[in-house]
């Protein structure tokens, strides 16, 4: 199906209406788009024009996947908002606070259908009121090679066909997003177990004043690069890390009434500082005060 009333067609398959009057009218084959038992799979070509939810014409139990082949959408509903660029998947159920805003001309695919064909990843979307990944390459490639061919060929088969092909890229899509998401939660598995074994490794060597990033790193089997990048989350390098738990742990050692009888020499050694002067400086710029005056706040009696 090609339609030139593109306002009606937005209206009537997605529940959708233009947030200002469009500014230019489409022309024939900018819009291509196939309607089955499953759903309107449809392509856009240099869209521009802002959307929102059309309340004559809700779609509550519709769900929608987009496809992003050139350009970037932002989205904004009542959870927030989420940027759609090129490459990127998306999955959105039907809201009635709903605003798309095209920021540059955008190609894309959008399948629009009923949520129990996508019941298993419908749970993606209850945080945010949408769920998206970016693609990788081959990925993307295929999918758009698949919807492609679905939309400008569907017309041309059998209705059974045309509707085991609905099926087949609607199951895809939804392969696609909740592999996605495995990836995303096994990624964040790995970061923190990377993360705590290099916490691990240093905590237990923090008395050895020698202690390098090659020496954690050929422990862990983790390269310097990858852990640097790895901590940069947390706005730490290697070696700040080190040395952030050895303050620390100075610092529990100090508070420590079972430490008392610790001399700060003691404790600066034992936590792998080259010297009482140098454990004192650091310890200074860290916490603003000087280990003796850390010492002396808490309840029991200090020796120096």
């Amino acid at each position: 199906m090609k339609s030139k009333d593109l306002a009606t067609f937005l209206a009537e398959s997605y529940g959708l209406q233009f947030l200002q009057p469009a500014t230019t009218a489409p022309a024939q084959d900018d819009i291509c788009a196939i309607r089955t038992p499953q759903g309107t799979f449809s392509r856009f070509d240099g869209f521009s024009d802002s959307l929102t939810s059309d309340r004559h014409t809700p779609f509550p139990d519709q769900v929608i996947f987009k496809l992003v082949t050139q350009g970037e959408i932002h989205i904004a509903n009542r959870y927030g908002e989420i940027a759609l660029p090129n490459g990127s998947l998306s999955l959105m159920p039907w809201h009635s606070q709903f605003e798309e805003v095209f920021t540059t001309p955008t190609s894309l695919y959008v399948i629009g259908c009923d949520r129990r064909l996508a019941e298993r990843v419908i749970p993606m979307t209850r945080q945010y009121g949408g769920y998206a990944t970016q693609l990788e390459p081959d990925d993307f490639n295929y999918l758009t090679s698949l919807i492609d061919h679905h939309v400008t060929r569907a017309e041309t088969v059998s209705p059974m066909i045309a509707a085991i092909g609905s099926q087949m890229i609607i199951s895809a899509l939804s392969d696609v997003l909740l592999n996605s998401e495995t990836i995303t939660r096994t990624k964040k598995a790995s970061k923190l177990r990377n993360i705590l074994a290099i916490k691990d490794f240093i905590s237990e060597h923090l008395q050895d004043s020698t202690l390098s990033a090659q020496n954690i790193a050929d422990h862990t089997r983790l390269s310097i690069n990858y852990m640097n990048r790895l901590l940069a989350e947390e706005g730490l390098s290697l070696m700040k890390l080190v040395w952030q738990l050895r303050l620390e742990e100075s610092r529990r050692l100090l508070q420590k009434p079972l430490a008392n009888s610790l001399q700060l020499a003691e404790i600066a050694w034992q936590c792998g500082f080259s010297s009482q002067s140098h454990f004192s400086q650091a310890f200074r710029r860290h916490y603003g005060m000087t280990p003796k005056e850390m010492r002396a706040q808490s309840p029991h009696t200090a020796i120096n």
